[in-house]
């Protein structure tokens, strides 16, 4: 059973809203051991158009955020949306946030004629795929993906 709406705030964050952003990902971010960046870092990161933080805020507290970013195409002018991260704070969670943070970055989509946008998570997160399901993203059927990630080190011993 769901628990009640609350009456939550969600808006994107610019340059002057560095120090917003860093403490709502440190409190949202905890659990898993985030370590925040630094205002000055933070404000460069939100000065860029093609960077979207989106914070949900209720009571003044932060909630609950959207991390994607704008990419550009080399095959067409029209740019695609990497809706790269969510959270919402454990004690707010099904409540409908979750749903109107993902109506934010589809607002940005459509006022920058985005083409798409994307959001990759495992078939078995199911919460995820339930909240994008809920909220008009379709599977792309028969796909076999598999990330691969490079990490640091392997890309910080030089050439191969």
């Amino acid at each position: 059973m769901e628990s009640p709406t609350v009456n939550v705030e969600g808006r994107r964050l610019g340059p002057d809203d560095a120090l917003l952003g860093v403490n709502a990902l440190a409190l949202l971010k905890a659990p898993d051991g985030y370590a925040p960046p630094s205002a000055a870092y933070s404000s460069t990161f939100l000065f860029r158009h093609e960077n979207v933080l989106i914070v949900a805020m209720a009571r003044n507290t932060p909630v609950g955020y959207v991390v994607a970013y704008l990419l550009d195409r080399v095959d067409r002018h029209q740019q695609m949306m990497f809706f790269y991260e969510i959270g919402v704070a454990e004690s707010h969670r099904r409540r409908g946030i979750g749903t109107r943070l993902i109506r934010e970055p589809k607002s940005i989509c459509r006022a920058n004629d985005v083409m798409k946008m994307w959001v990759p998570t495992g078939r078995s997160n199911i919460a995820a795929t339930r909240l994008y399901a809920s909220t008009g993203a379709v599977p792309l059927p028969g796909r076999d993906e598999v990330t691969y990630a490079y990490p640091r080190e392997n890309f910080m011993q030089g050439a191969e």
